[in-house]
């Protein structure tokens, strides 16, 4: 049987209070853990290969428990794990190696948006020119609402999108990164299909493996290799990144202290983007606070991707009315929107909270006005140059109590390393039919990472899956839950 034992068929699996309770876990209030169960972590489960006892560079295929003949109509303890444990072995296996945060991350191999799509330029070419090695190139700071996110210091968050080497070759074998291809591929009445992850099977022949990726050389997607992944195929694999510019003097260090896993960036801007009107390229230094890492499996329902968000700890604070993710009761979870807390100044610092909104009132609001960028920090100016005042952020989604352990787990077992300064927000899977309150299906309801959808996690779609399955190429076509097919003009 599976060993997703959770709400099938109407029944839920019960554990005892004496049972369940992990008397050694210890709740923070601030970052919004609840009680969580205790369970045994075997060795292997840190490792996607199943053979040492610890986080390494192999990353996971697929997720053998899946079992899409289950309906799961709310979330369930022991089916979230395997989907957690995905999530965290996957991210750690793209930012190895994880005890030299200054060398290149296999990640860095993987080419980017902009590298696969000639139709999205950067703002201003010429900081490509003279790039150093291991700088990345930034330019997008905008979220998919349109916002601009600026933090505590007054500075713009980016975002940098990147496909591992398997779906890029799939976009570029077919095509789908010319505007032309893509027309063409709706036409031919083929669907597209990302490649899906699946394990080694013993009775078949034997899988044509490749080398690791050499890291630290991005360029075509096509000359770039797969990097060490389980015994299997690996699938397709999205990620987007949110990396805030640190402040001019300051340590690699949140404003309370916990460490940051940071990058040298250049970031271009075009002559609309700026205060004086005229082109920039900037050198600071990014510190990573958020990441969507989406993999396509073999298993289950996992042709829809399986969805792992993750964020900070110092990012925000949980907003006072914050609800579980499983909240299906109404299809207005945040009537008022997300509530600022009742925290005082000097309790907690965080980057994208500033204790200004009055408790209880909706913080999550936007930056109105034309912001643009100067050229010194802070970076954020509105047009008569006076500095953004960064917004109140909140988190409005509760991490599931499976999820806050298996956090408390890893991030001990990733104890003495920036990586420990990291949190899972949640896994997210199609697990029912969906359906009135229970949107396409999706496994937890919702899911959203205060970088990266900072002014929508109150609305009703709240959620990853929710919101990709609208996902359509430039030519109308479905596009297999992704929006890179239909790069802005």
């Amino acid at each position: 049987m599976s060993l997703l034992l959770g709400l099938a068929f109407g029944q839920t699996a019960i554990l005892l209070p004496a049972q369940a309770q992990n008397s050694k876990f210890t709740a923070s209030s601030a970052r919004g853990d609840i009680p969580v169960f205790a369970e045994n972590y075997d060795g292997a489960e840190f490792c996607a290969s199943g053979t040492i006892d610890a986080p390494c560079d192999v990353a996971p295929v697929d997720v053998p428990e899946f079992d899409a003949s289950f309906v799961y109509r709310f979330l369930a303890y022991h089916a979230q794990r395997p989907f957690d444990r995905f999530s965290w072995q996957g991210f750690t296996a793209l930012m190895t190696p994880l005890d030299k945060p200054d060398q290149p991350a296999l990640w860095e191999s993987f080419p980017t948006r902009r590298d696969l799509f000639s139709e999205v330029p950067y703002p201003n070419p010429t900081c490509a020119d003279d790039l150093p090695e291991g700088t990345l190139l930034l330019a997008s700071y905008l979220q998919t609402t349109g916002d601009a996110l600026v933090d505590q210091a007054g500075n713009f968050v980016l975002f940098e999108t990147r496909i591992n080497p398997v779906a890029a070759r799939y976009i570029q074998d077919n095509d789908l990164d010319q505007k032309t291809g893509r027309a063409a591929f709706a036409k031919s009445g083929n669907a597209i299909e990302f490649p899906k992850g699946k394990l080694f099977d013993p009775a078949s022949t034997t899988l044509a493996r490749v080398e690791p990726a050499k890291v630290g050389q991005p360029a075509d997607a096509k000359d770039s290799v797969i990097p060490p992944s389980a015994p299997g195929d690996m699938g397709a694999q999205l990620l987007k990144f949110a990396w805030r510019v640190l402040p001019d003097g300051a340590n690699a260090v949140s404003p309370s202290g916990q460490g940051y896993y940071t990058r040298p960036a250049r970031i271009s801007l075009g002559m609309d983007q700026t205060l004086d009107g005229k082109p920039q390229c900037l050198d600071v230094t990014v510190a990573l606070v958020g990441l969507h890492l989406v993999q396509r499996v073999a298993s289950g329902n996992g042709d829809r991707w399986i969805w792992s968000s993750f964020e900070h700890v110092n990012n925000v604070p949980l907003a006072a009315n914050a609800r579980r993710p499983n909240s299906i009761i109404t299809d207005n979870p945040f009537a008022d929107g997300c509530l600022a807390p009742d925290i005082q100044e000097d309790d907690q610092a965080y980057a994208f909270y500033g204790h200004q909104t009055q408790k209880g009132m909706a913080a999550n609001q936007p930056t109105r006005g034309n912001v643009k960028w100067a050229d010194q920090q802070p970076f954020a100016r509105m047009a008569s140059g006076e500095p953004v005042k960064g917004p109140d952020i909140v988190r409005c989604w509760r991490l599931f109590s499976g999820t806050a352990e298996a956090n408390f787990i890893w991030q001990r077992k990733l104890e003495g390393t920036v990586w420990q300064n990291y949190m899972l927000l949640g896994t997210q899977w199609i697990g029912n039919p969906g359906g009135a309150t229970f949107g396409v299906g999706e496994v937890p309801r919702y899911l959203t990472n205060s970088t990266l959808e900072s002014f929508m996690q109150d609305q009703a779609d709240a959620t990853c899956l929710g919101c990709h399955t609208r996902a359509r190429t430039d030519s109308g076509q479905v596009s297999n839950f992704t929006f890179l097919l239909d790069p802005p003009s």
